[in-house]
């Protein structure tokens, strides 16, 4: 088992993530910087699970914006907020714009009587 210290060292040498989707362990592990990437760069991060994009980390101002006190926020901010979000949302697959089909159950078959009189007469 590897202490923490050298762990820590690992996740010292670690290049910078440039994706704007981190898997969940990723995401646990480069939590700190994804945090400092949303709030200095404005910039909308993706957490994916197997591979299915789960939820997202957004700047505080964009919650403004959802809110609809977007007026609130600076310009400038507001712009690269709204352009980061487009670009998020071209390049991450989606849930909600899949045409998706409920998975419809295979109907169970019942077993023949003659089967069903047998399983009957075990039982009492």
């Amino acid at each position: 088992m590897k202490s923490v210290k050298e762990l820590r060292r690992k996740a010292a040498r670690r290049t910078a993530k440039t994706a704007q989707v981190y898997s969940t362990s990723e995401a646990r592990a480069n939590f700190a910087e994804a945090l400092e990437t949303a709030q200095l760069d404005s910039a909308v991060i993706g957490f994916d699970r197997y591979g299915r994009t789960v939820a997202a980390l957004v700047p505080v101002e964009a919650i403004y914006m959802l809110a609809g006190m977007g007026g609130k926020i600076d310009p400038a901010v507001r712009d690269k907020i709204d352009q980061g979000v487009r670009q998020f949302v071209t390049q991450v697959p989606n849930r909600i714009g899949k045409k998706m089909a409920p998975k419809k159950a295979a109907a169970k078959k019942k077993a023949p009587a003659a089967r069903r009189a047998k399983a009957k007469t075990r039982r009492r």
